[in-house]
């Protein structure tokens, strides 16, 4: 009996989770709206919209009118915090800029913008990736997120990895 205790413990273990998974590498997010640029910041237009996106992201369809832009978004000195948040078909998605991005374009008439961060998504564990932006002239916004890195576990996960395989070598060397 102690030995189907302590083998039952242990498959537990293996199969527990502690978390979710991380957002798929290579999923994108597709948000559109409007927005105006100067030379040191971003004021969007709220709300925008999603587009369909791809791999996990699919999950969140089409809307309008369901992302709130943090707003005016400082490209300068870099606005780091939230931003931008998602809500369609019950899942939320949110992106939280970590550091400075890089800029391209003539800061006139187009504007190109890359944060590194961390996007969340209902169901997922956070994710590291990038964000990217782009503007016109005539104040078209497109943003785009792509999980980009693999996410490496984290101490709880390997702590019930740990007990698992405990729990297995335990079982072996009491048969």
């Amino acid at each position: 009996m102690k030995r189907l205790l302590l083998a039952a413990t242990a498959v537990i273990g293996l199969a527990a989770s502690a978390h979710a998974v991380p957002i798929a590498s290579g999923s994108v997010l597709n948000i559109v709206g409007n927005a105006n640029f100067d030379s040191t910041s971003v004021q969007f237009v709220n709300p925008a919209n999603l587009v369909a996106g791809s791999g996990d992201f699919a999950l969140l369809g089409t809307c309008v009118g369901c992302v709130t832009m943090t707003t005016p978004l400082d490209y300068v000195t870099p606005t780091t915090g939230q931003a931008y948040s998602a809500t369609n078909n019950g899942i939320t998605t949110t992106f939280d800029i970590a550091s400075g991005g890089k800029v391209s374009g003539n800061g006139t008439t187009t504007l190109g913008l890359q944060f590194a961060g961390t996007a969340t998504e209902t169901g997922f564990d956070p994710t590291e990736g990038v964000w990217i932006v782009t503007l016109n002239q005539f104040g078209r916004l497109v943003g785009s997120f792509s999980a980009s890195t693999i996410a490496t576990p984290e101490p709880a996960s390997m702590l019930v990895l740990g007990a698992g395989l405990l729990g297995l070598g335990l079982v072996r060397r009491k048969s």
